[in-house]
């Protein structure tokens, strides 16, 4: 699903002249079929290590997977190429350990799949807490929920996402790594999380999983991640307090998704209703971003990986960032598991 969405990215920047698409893999020939649909790449393949191994690919793009990540990683990094990898990096966190010091050594430009930092809304947030408008931010509740992406829920979707050993767990690690990459993003590192989780659906990852999180800048806030049975609905919702006002934000992956929304509270003033077309227009033009016809925020993060490739500069959200929103998911494992409070990062 998620290289169909990158296909179409990708489409659109070999329109406009930024890259050529050479080739593209998959194991299933449906799979080729539907994304030579969605960009026309030269020729396909059964096997990705045709595309790492081309002559003419100068990039590999990983769209993969969690469980296939950690070689095809690798891989690219032998290759001496620079790389994009979808989130989760991969099933563990020695894994994820692994290929980010491959990453880290090979000086390669690498930008992980984290398109949340490319949403208007998302960014309008961090500005908020980075100039001090509201003041010193307090506390936060964030809550994640989405579809089961399985095809037990939703037909036709692939079902790996259910299966520890493809995916190596649920909700909180294969949705909600994008909320905890913002969390540490908008509030810095976190130093300790307690956690509980549970499998209602009956798989072996978890499909409710509940965070109290503590960041070292003194934040303090809950996560709730959820995969559920209502076909379609995938949403976030934020609220961030501060010491003079509060936020509350909606967001979907769709550019102009129905549900967005953004509210700013400030004493002795009228709630504002935040123009979400202006805001995100003025976002856009931020970027430098002429084309308005995409659907998903994952074309401004396929076009920003592409320009850092181009400039040979590092890309954000690189490998460092992402072991960061690893690392807390990890120590919230952990804590689920022993029952106690966990500090990210520690052994």
């Amino acid at each position: 699903m998620i290289g169909q969405i990158h296909a179409d990215g990708l489409s659109k920047l070999q329109d406009d002249g930024e890259i050529e698409a050479v080739m593209a893999a998959d194991p299933l020939r449906s799979a080729r079929v539907a994304v030579l649909e969605n960009c026309p790449f030269g020729s396909s393949t059964a096997d990705p290590y045709e595309v790492v191994e081309h002559p003419g690919v100068e990039a590999v793009m990983i769209t993969s997977p969690t469980s296939t990540h950690r070689d095809l990683v690798l891989a690219v990094v032998a290759a001496g190429k620079p790389l994009f990898c979808e989130k989760p990096l991969a099933p563990s966190l020695a894994e994820v350990g692994e290929i980010c010091d491959a990453v880290a050594a090979s000086g390669l430009t690498a930008q992980v799949g984290f398109h949340s930092r490319f949403h208007p809304i998302v960014n309008r947030i961090h500005d908020t807490v980075v100039s001090g408008e509201l003041g010193r931010p307090m506390g936060y509740l964030l809550r994640d929920d989405q579809y089961w992406p399985t095809g037990d829920i939703v037909t036709g979707h692939s079902s790996w996402r259910s299966q520890r050993e493809h995916a190596g767990g649920g909700a909180l690690l294969e949705h909600s790594i994008h909320s905890a990459d913002i969390l540490c993003w908008l509030f810095g590192p976190t130093c300790g999380v307690y956690a509980r989780q549970r499998s209602l659906f009956g798989y072996d990852v978890e499909d409710v999983a509940a965070l109290t999180i503590e960041h070292e800048s003194g934040v303090v806030g809950t996560l709730l991640t959820v995969f559920n049975g209502v076909r379609g609905r995938e949403e976030r919702r934020l609220e961030v307090f501060f010491e003079h006002g509060s936020l509350e934000a909606t967001t979907d992956f769709i550019v102009g998704a129905p549900e967005d929304r953004l509210l700013v509270d400030r004493p002795d003033l009228p709630t504002e209703h935040v123009d979400l077309v202006s805001l995100r227009d003025d976002y856009f033009v931020g970027l430098g971003l002429d084309r308005r016809d995409f659907l998903f925020y994952c074309y401004a993060a396929d076009r920003n990986w592409v320009r850092c490739v181009q400039r040979r500069e590092p890309a954000l959200p690189g490998f460092a960032e992402a072991l960061v929103a690893h690392q807390l998911v990890d120590a919230a494992y952990r804590s689920a598991a022993s029952g106690a409070p966990v500090v990210p990062g520690s052994a």
